[in-house]
């Protein structure tokens, strides 16, 4: 069956092709590019791409070159290389359909980046869509795992980035201790100043010790997000 898709249009008049009855990217994407910081230079991978908004972002607003997005789902994988082929980003941005444990190029990039999924999987059935579930729910892809990777493919001292939930933020800074990551920047976000922050922004680095600094908070409201 042929595939439905919806398009969005960013700022900037981007075009970003997303599947109908599948996952959709909101803020959390968006915020995690603009929180990146990279030498455009450098080799970036995205882990657990979707339909490619990161990428898209992180060329178009980072002047990032080389780029790389693994997306283990094929539907999505397939819209994420439609999304590169119809802006031209086809000479900055590679597309990987597989698993990220199945790279095998280790201490190759500068940076990681992901917005992975947020969800801990308890084995109990969920009521929604493959490709909802697979992309909600830590299914494939768990911190441990997540981590893990990005400290294999990661050069020594290279960067990554990461976007989750603010509670699970604790259990995040304690795993990437144990995989020699060194927690640089955190931002706790906020879609409203009434309400708990629900968001966290983190980078850390491979191999190397940092001060930690902990930013202003971001209120998405306020910033028009």
């Amino acid at each position: 069956m042929k595939e439905k898709y919806d398009i969005t249009f960013l700022e900037s008049g981007t075009k970003i092709y997303q599947l109908t009855d599948g996952f959709r990217f909101s803020v959390d994407p968006v915020i995690l590019a603009d929180f990146f910081e990279g030498n455009p230079k450098g080799k970036v991978l995205d882990i657990g791409s979707g339909c490619g908004i990161i990428p898209i972002l992180l060329a178009e607003k980072k002047g990032m070159k080389d780029i790389w997005g693994v997306e283990i789902q094929k539907s999505s994988a397939e819209v994420f290389k439609k999304n590169i082929e119809e802006n031209n980003f086809s000479d900055r941005i590679t597309v990987l359909n597989c698993d990220v444990e199945e790279l095998t190029c280790g201490n190759s990039f500068d940076y990681i980046i992901s917005n992975p999924p947020y969800m801990a999987f308890d084995g109990k059935k969920i009521s929604e869509n493959e490709n909802k579930k697979i992309a909600r729910h830590e299914i494939y892809l768990d911190l441990q795992k997540l981590i893990k990777n990005a400290k294999r493919l990661l050069k020594p001292r290279g960067e990554f980035f990461l976007v989750h939930r603010s509670h699970r933020f604790l259990e995040i800074a304690k795993i990437l201790e144990e995989n020699n990551f060194s927690v640089k920047r955190v931002c706790f976000t906020f879609f409203d100043k009434e309400k708990d922050s629900n968001l966290v922004l983190i980078q850390a680095s491979k191999g190397r010790k940092h001060i930690l600094k902990i930013e202003s908070p971001l209120f998405l409201q306020e910033k028009g997000y």
